[in-house]
């Protein structure tokens, strides 16, 4: 369960999540989507997955992020899924985990072998954060319609979520490098 593309604690009181910067590798470009799931439409999900094969990915992995669930579990969630799968094997592999998905504050980190990309899913704000090198950008925009780094797209929808603590907005801005 471990990676080389995240910040992952092994404990719930160490954990950490947006605004604060959960990528380790410095030289990654960030895109945001919205969030609440890891692909909208079933030919999104089938592009993620073309893409993650061009990347020379057989499986990718998704894992919760330790210390944002509120049950008594001892293990985050672990997923293994092939990127041979659709958007309702995904969502069958999910509600194993989570019957009614979307309705708790889960976040998850998704990842491949391939260290030069991972995706942050996000319920706080309910983004997903795309990071990845410069050279795979050009790819993940065209599987989530991103332009840009997709801030501008988004930025009422963080406002709003950040309204009462505008200096967490201030602080996602700057650990994601975005711009309006």
């Amino acid at each position: 369960m471990s990676t080389s593309v995240f910040k992952i604690s092994n404990t719930k009181e160490s954990f950490i999540c947006p605004p604060e910067q959960v990528f380790l590798k410095s030289d990654f470009i960030y895109m945001l989507t919205i969030g609440g799931h890891l692909a909208r439409k079933f030919d999104e999900y089938q592009n993620l997955m073309n893409c993650l094969s061009k990347l020379g990915e057989k499986d990718f992995f998704i894992l919760e992020n330790f210390g944002t669930y509120i049950d008594d579990r001892e293990v985050p969630f672990y997923a293994k899924i092939p990127v041979s799968s659709s958007l309702s094997d995904f969502n069958n592999i999910v509600k194993q985990f989570d019957p009614i998905f979307g309705l708790f504050l889960y976040h998850f980190f998704v990842y491949g072998k391939n260290d030069n990309w991972g995706i942050y899913l996000c319920e706080c704000p309910t983004i997903n954060i795309i990071g990845c090198i410069k050279e795979y950008a050009s790819e993940f925009r065209k599987v989530f319609n991103i332009k840009g780094d997709g801030f501008k797209d988004l930025y009422q929808f963080i406002s709003k979520e950040y309204e009462t603590v505008p200096h967490l907005k201030t602080r996602l801005i700057d650990n994601y490098q975005l711009k309006f």
